[in-house]
């Protein structure tokens, strides 16, 4: 059985449900945070969604006029949660899933792309932490341009098995006629559209966002994976991990 099936047989389940008889909706909460964790992230933004659901107000839910009624709204909140998961689960699937030119392309375990903004500090750090692990990065502006045009030598460059993207404090952003003070820090969109291409070419489990500082990420899209560029630096533990899970031989023991 794949994900999307196991997903569809617990949105069968959970539509089942009633308000008259509900005693398995605590067995399929945990049930859809197990699946979530196990598929896609034990951090996804999917199992905060979730637990955010409410089916009850909070009160003496079963003797309020309104009891019912907030049963039934939080039911299709969590259906649509479910529905939402398959939808991106289908969608990831079919990026990951290399296509007969993808599967001829040569990818080099030697290099990690460095996707980065305006932060030369945080991709200095970056780039340095790659080369002491004994791996080349590949920085997009330090290539020679040879007359290309960015797409171009975003092909040129991305034959690699791993990427880092850094999503910094480099923008900020909001919604049409936003109060100023509810502006957020942003990456720039240039590390977004990279971000994405680098996911369709080289598969999702390849790439890793590091996020420095408050920055406003993609949260609708699950499975993919953010790091917290935290101070202490065991961000680059995380990175190993997942470099190693790529298929590159990292010695945990250059990490200083």
């Amino acid at each position: 059985m794949n994900k999307v099936e196991t997903f569809k047989i617990l949105r069968q389940d959970f539509q089942n449900l009633t308000y008259e008889n509900h005693e398995n909706q605590d067995k399929l909460s945990i049930r859809f945070t197990a699946l979530i964790s196990k598929f896609i992230d034990s951090e996804s933004a999917y199992i905060k969604k979730f637990d955010n659901v409410s089916f009850t107000s909070g009160t003496n839910f079963f003797y309020e006029p309104k009891s019912k009624e907030i049963w039934m709204a939080g039911h299709k909140h969590a259906l649509q949660l479910i529905d939402d998961v398959i939808e991106d689960i289908e969608l990831f699937d079919t990026l990951d899933r290399p296509t007969k030119k993808e599967s001829l392309i040569t990818k080099d375990s030697s290099k990690v792309f460095i996707v980065h903004g305006h932060d030369d500090g945080a991709k200095e750090t970056v780039a340095r932490f790659v080369d002491k692990l004994g791996f080349k990065a590949v920085i997009l502006h330090e290539q020679v341009d040879s007359g290309a045009t960015i797409i171009e030598k975003l092909g040129k460059h991305t034959d690699v098995g791993f990427a880092i993207v850094l999503y910094t404090e480099c923008d900020i952003g909001g919604v049409i006629k936003s109060n100023p003070e509810d502006l957020k820090p942003r990456a720039r969109q240039n590390v977004i559209f990279e971000h994405g291409l680098l996911i369709g070419k080289i598969g999702r489990a390849n790439v890793v966002a590091l996020v420095k500082g408050n920055v406003e990420i993609p949260n609708d899209i699950s499975g993919v994976v953010y790091k917290s560029m935290d101070t202490s630096g065991a961000w680059k533990y995380s990175i190993a991990r997942e470099m190693k899970s790529s298929g590159y031989d990292v010695d945990m023991n250059k990490i200083d």
